[in-house]
């Protein structure tokens, strides 16, 4: 068997070939004249606004210009958006706290040590396997938002996006009632208004009552998303082979590497949350001291 680092770039890799590179910065109008003209007009613009405390610093700003293609208007428009829903979570993480063993413990979120063909990274969440009698929604929520912020230090991860499988195994009423419309709107929000490219969201092991989540979370993503959204059946994988080579998943969908090689996004969970609350001081002023006092993850 040929290994799969001869065909599928790992997923810490940062670049690509220049040849690559070129192509990716072609089709999203990244020129060394697009990056400091736009960065000028967004810096310029982020500090007009009265009611904002913005980020300026330059490795955020670019990874939201990548995202827009080098469009500073829209740009503009999704920092706005973004820092709109870092509220709508601070109001909800400044509620409650946990411990750093209970955070790191739910390891619900692992990534495969290979990245797709198009150099997507390759991320599954075990949505099945949350246990509600012992962690709320809420905090959950707050391990996805922090796992997914914290990949999007990576550059290629901004420009080559992040395929998602949800594998639904365990899903019970508990799980059921949990995923209430209200929630499933935060969850579906927190996704589509990060500076985040979403290349596909494959869901699998989904019992048949889970049609009804299904129904509730895709009317709330925009219909760019959901023509990227994949119910797989249960046909022996072929579905979900069919948008995810073999190659890079693991035995327990049919794949070829063993679950001992995939990587735990908990394993660094301390880190992760300082990176995100590092992120919660921009944002409206309105709400600056709520989201600068919120620490959800305590020692």
């Amino acid at each position: 068997m040929d290994c799969p680092g001869n065909k599928f770039l790992p997923f810490d890799a940062e670049e690509l070939d220049e040849s690559s590179m070129w192509e990716i910065r072609k089709q999203i109008g990244e020129s060394e004249e697009s990056r400091i003209r736009c960065l000028q007009i967004l810096r310029k613009d982020l500090q007009s606004l009265k009611d904002i405390h913005p980020c300026l610093e330059e490795d955020f700003l670019l990874q939201v210009l990548r995202i827009a293609k080098f469009d500073p208007t829209k740009a503009l428009q999704k920092i706005l958006k973004f820092y709109q829903h870092q509220d709508k979570l601070a109001e909800v993480f400044s509620k409650f706290s946990m411990s750093l063993q209970k955070a790191g413990s739910l390891n619900h979120i692992w990534v495969s040590p290979y990245r797709l063909e198009n150099n997507s990274l390759l991320v599954i969440a075990l949505g099945g396997k949350v246990d509600y009698s012992v962690y709320s929604f809420e905090e959950r929520l707050y391990l996805d938002v922090i796992t997914i912020y914290y990949s999007l230090k990576n550059p290629l991860n901004v420009v080559c996006g992040i395929n998602f499988i949800l594998d639904f195994s365990g899903f019970n009423r508990r799980t059921f009632f949990e995923h209430t419309p209200k929630r499933m709107k935060l969850f579906v929000e927190s996704l589509v208004d990060f500076p985040l490219r979403i290349k596909g969201y494959h869901i699998i092991n989904h019992p048949s009552v889970f049609s009804v989540i299904f129904k509730m979370a895709y009317s709330f993503f925009p219909k760019k998303i959901r023509d990227r959204l994949f119910l797989h059946p249960n046909d022996n994988w072929k579905s979900l082979h069919s948008h995810v080579p073999p190659d890079i998943l693991p035995e327990q969908y049919g794949g070829k590497l063993k679950q001992s090689s995939m990587i735990n996004a908990f394993e660094r969970i301390a880190e992760l949350d300082e990176h995100y609350r590092q992120q919660m001081q921009f944002g409206s002023l309105r709400n600056r001291h709520l989201r600068q006092s919120m620490r959800v993850i305590s020692a």
